[in-house]
């Protein structure tokens, strides 16, 4: 029995190559209400721990996604993406994210970097967040 599941799990994982198996397509949209959600719980928590301005993203529109600009043979998947945060007390704002595959814990699932550019005073992300941008 040992030997079955053993051999059952070396087809497994030699059945596909690394390329094909951590694709984009297996990062998710830029538009899955898990990555929108993502980015508010982002910017909430920085906004309760370090900035306190008082104000949340209530919703993302205008979504869409901007195509890399060199073709990149990582195995990493990665989708930038773009949209306009709307906050709570009626204001909007461009935000860039960016959605990367097998970057969370133990490299299983995918993980979103996001950047509101009016918002970094710090510019961890580079000037108007550029260095999340493809």
């Amino acid at each position: 029995m040992k030997r079955l599941l053993i051999a059952c799990l070396i087809a497994f994982g030699f059945a596909a190559p690394a390329q094909a198996w951590w694709s984009k397509g297996r990062t998710p949209p830029c538009d899955s209400p898990n990555v929108i959600a993502s980015v508010k719980n982002k910017f909430a928590y920085a906004d309760r721990r370090q900035f306190h301005w008082g104000v949340a993203i209530n919703q993302v529109t205008n979504i869409y996604e901007t195509p890399e600009v060199i073709r990149n043979s990582s195995l990493i998947g990665r989708r930038f993406c773009r949209g306009t945060a709307w906050f709570t007390d009626g204001r909007s704002e461009e935000v860039v994210y960016l959605i990367e595959s097998k970057q969370s814990f133990a490299s299983v699932t995918w993980r979103v970097e996001s950047c509101l550019p009016r918002h970094d005073p710090w510019h961890v992300y580079g000037a108007w967040c550029r260095s999340i941008e493809p």
